[in-house]
């Protein structure tokens, strides 16, 4: 599979594990490379962060009222996965999604998925992520294999808009997607407005979709970038 691995250019430790990810693909012969990502400096001279809204009672809202800087590293954060979408559409063959910290363990068996896979189910919310809830760290995934996104899943999207109730991607760290999710996706936000990046990614909008065992994890360090440079 053909693939991006986004890493902030100038921040050495992102640098330094976007190159691990790149090798371990490589040894699994994933056809990926690696991509500049934008960043809280350079995402309000995009087209997406001029033209596209932001849907109402969001996450991202939350964040313009909370800390700008925040607000537009997750601005950033969004608009590198929107762009991926359009990069998806115009090679009309799926792609995968991949940041810095990722580390591929397995090769890919060209798996025939609907709209959105998750590649690293089994390491989400786990150590050293700092955002393991006790509810994701103890959840036992079920299935083998291909398979519908497990319905007892419990992150859910919580904002009071169109999306409320959605199951929802726990993050963004690996995920492949297909032209046909991708103008899915696309459409969502042209219809609704974007918010943070893993929020946007919602059973409302695609298909969503695991594999286990998964083919990639994260790597060891956990350098805390959606947030902010550190």
């Amino acid at each position: 599979m053909k693939g991006q691995i986004v890493y902030i250019e100038g921040h050495m430790e992102s640098e330094e594990q976007a190159q691990q990810a790149l090798t371990s693909f490589k040894r699994w012969n994933w056809d990926v490379e690696l991509h500049k990502g934008l960043t809280a400096e350079t995402v309000q001279d995009t087209e997406e962060f001029k033209n596209l809204g932001i849907i109402e009672k969001s996450r991202l809202i939350d964040f313009k009222v909370e800390d700008h800087h925040k607000y537009l590293t997750k601005m950033a954060c969004a608009i590198n996965n929107a762009q991926f979408w359009k990069k998806v559409v115009e090679s009309n063959e799926p792609m995968a999604f991949i940041e810095y910290d990722a580390i591929c363990i397995t090769s890919w068996d060209n798996h025939k998925f609907s709209d959105y896979l998750i590649l690293n189910c089994e390491s989400v919310f786990q150590p050293p992520n700092k955002l393991g809830l006790l509810q994701f760290v103890n959840y036992n995934w079920k299935t083998f294999g291909l398979a519908r996104w497990a319905e007892d899943y419990p992150l859910k999207y919580h904002k009071d808009n169109a999306w409320y109730d959605a199951s929802m991607a726990p993050g963004t760290g690996a995920y492949a997607m297909t032209p046909q999710g991708a103008k899915k996706m696309l459409k969502a936000v042209e219809t609704h407005g974007l918010d943070q990046s893993d929020f946007m990614i919602n059973s409302k909008n695609v298909t969503m979709q695991t594999y286990i065992p998964s083919p990639v994890t994260f790597n060891t360090v956990n350098l805390s970038t959606s947030y902010g440079i550190q």
